[in-house]
């Protein structure tokens, strides 16, 4: 049985990652039980790989890195920077498929999930980058106008976006490279195997997974153990990534402009699919939660929120994992 403990670490690579020390060396003392565990840095933040095969976790790496330099914002050779400065690129099938999912989320989700959302996350808070800063009204209202999941238009290999529109695939690209890597994985028979970037968690095989306690960063909450043969985990919070204090978090509704004020964490649980819960932990954040909640029971994807003021919501868990509070 493996033990894979979240934690929510989400800054970019090129400034300085605030607590990865302290994640990096919490992560490793629990990581000794496991000769086979491994971690590198890619996509701003700690992987986590806990397979047999040395090999395998190299190329689990490989495809991180290599899934980095086609779709972060802040490398600007990047695929989606191209996209970003040209408004139109040749895109690899990588690119196109992880952008096909972004306009699939963003559907379901009434566009509470919308990758042009860069339009404010980069080009008004500027978060991951040393001009971090609190816009104006004027400001948000002005890059508001440059969101919407029409302002993309795919078709065969080419991706074209409205000018001054920024895609930010910072919602999702890590459960994407979650699913990609377990795939790649599969291809060569492993049966037992974890991945983890950040709050986004994939297993092989029978795992515990704990979830840590948003308001006391040493502590864990919660304990998911899963017997199946496939386990996808994705946790988002206020409480690791904000300018001046929680209340200007990351998670920012592409309809208004403003951070989300009514979860400290939310944790989705589901069988398969780490992309589609890395972006709906991300959109159920800033939705309307009865519509939230609708959404998630609908697909049967299991949930835990914590609100700020401590209370717990959690639904009954997908068959074959069950839900232990510590």
């Amino acid at each position: 049985m493996q033990t894979i403990i979240i934690y929510e670490n989400n800054r970019s690579n090129h400034v300085k990652l605030r607590g990865m020390k302290k994640l990096l060396l919490f992560c490793l003392l629990i990581g000794s039980l496991y000769a086979s565990q491994r971690t590198q840095v890619h996509m701003g933040t700690l992987i986590r790989v806990e397979v047999d095969e040395q090999n395998l976790s190299d190329d689990v790496f490989a495809l991180f890195k290599d899934l980095d330099n086609r779709l972060s914002t802040y490398k600007s050779d990047s695929e989606i920077s191209r996209l970003n400065r040209n408004y139109e690129i040749n895109a690899s099938i990588t690119t196109q498929n992880i952008l096909e999912r972004s306009l699939e989320m963003s559907q379901i989700s009434d566009g509470a999930f919308d990758v042009t959302i860069g339009s404010l996350t980069h080009g008004a808070y500027h978060f991951g980058y040393d001009n971090e800063h609190l816009p104006s009204p004027e400001e948000l209202q002005k890059s508001g106008k440059r969101v919407g999941s029409k302002r993309i238009v795919l078709k065969e290999n080419k991706v074209k976006i409205l000018p001054e529109t920024i895609i930010d695939l910072g919602g999702i690209a890590k459960g994407y490279a979650v699913d990609l890597s377990l795939e790649l994985l599969e291809r060569h028979r492993v049966k037992k195997a974890v991945v983890a970037a950040s709050g986004d968690i994939g297993c092989l095989g029978p795992c515990d997974v704990q979830i840590q306690d948003p308001f006391h960063l040493d502590g864990s909450i919660a304990l998911i153990r899963s017997s199946l043969p496939r386990l996808a985990i994705s946790t988002s919070g206020n409480y690791e990534r904000y300018i001046k204090n929680k209340t200007h978090n990351h998670l920012i509704d592409p309809k208004t402009g403003y951070s989300e004020q009514r979860y400290a964490s939310i944790t989705l649980i589901d069988k398969e699919d780490n992309t589609r819960l890395d972006a709906l932990a991300t959109a159920v954040s800033v939705m309307e939660e009865k519509k939230a909640l609708t959404l998630l029971r609908s697909r049967g994807i299991g949930y835990i929120l914590i609100y700020n003021d401590g209370k717990i919501k959690k639904s009954t868990m997908p068959h074959g994992i069950i839900l232990q509070w510590l």
